[in-house]
């Protein structure tokens, strides 16, 4: 079931339901899409330009939603990677395509079928370095804005009553528990 509730009735599943997350700030999108030349991870794309965000170790396997984990790629590699690991899609690739190719057999990501596993894990781990590289100027700005906004809710907390600014703030302080390593 790959992690995701369902409903279920004997034997058979209905409906999956979608992984309860947010959307990825429009920064960090962007920041990953500018990674690696704007081209996908997987197949280089070729000719078509990145268009997604994929998540390398998949959320529905215990991955991550951050920067950290995301790399970009051309829709046809995240359609088909799905919630597999680069090194889980690659093999599930090569029993696909097993034996000599026919013409009307083609593997649909032959380079990518050339690595190995740490040939792979290298190759994400260009792009991630190159996703961390990129979001760099993206997090400046980003932080540039939080900060202002941290301002604004100074000036807010200070108009209301203090049972109401007590709820804010305690809110807050969960928030910065979550980040406190």
């Amino acid at each position: 079931m790959n992690g995701r509730p369902a409903l279920r009735q004997p034997d058979r599943v209905l409906i999956r339901l979608p992984t309860p997350r947010g959307p990825l700030p429009s920064w960090v999108r962007e920041a990953v899409l500018s990674a690696a030349g704007g081209w996908c991870t997987y197949c280089g794309s070729m000719g078509v330009r990145a268009e997604v965000v994929d998540h390398v170790e998949p959320l529905e396997q215990g991955g991550a939603d951050n920067i950290m984990n995301l790399v970009p790629a051309c829709r046809s590699c995240n359609a088909s990677k799905k919630d597999r690991t680069p090194e889980q899609w690659r093999k599930s690739l090569e029993h696909r395509h097993y034996g000599p190719p026919r013409w009307w057999d083609e593997p649909p990501y032959p380079d990518l079928m050339d690595y190995t596993d740490a040939g792979l894990t290298d190759l994400v781990g260009e792009a991630q370095s190159e996703v961390l590289a990129a979001a760099l100027s993206y997090q400046e700005r980003a932080v540039a804005k939080m900060k202002a906004h941290v301002h604004r809710l100074d000036a807010n907390l200070r108009n209301l009553v203090p049972s109401q600014r007590e709820e804010v703030l305690d809110e807050l302080r969960a928030l910065i528990d979550r980040y406190d390593d």
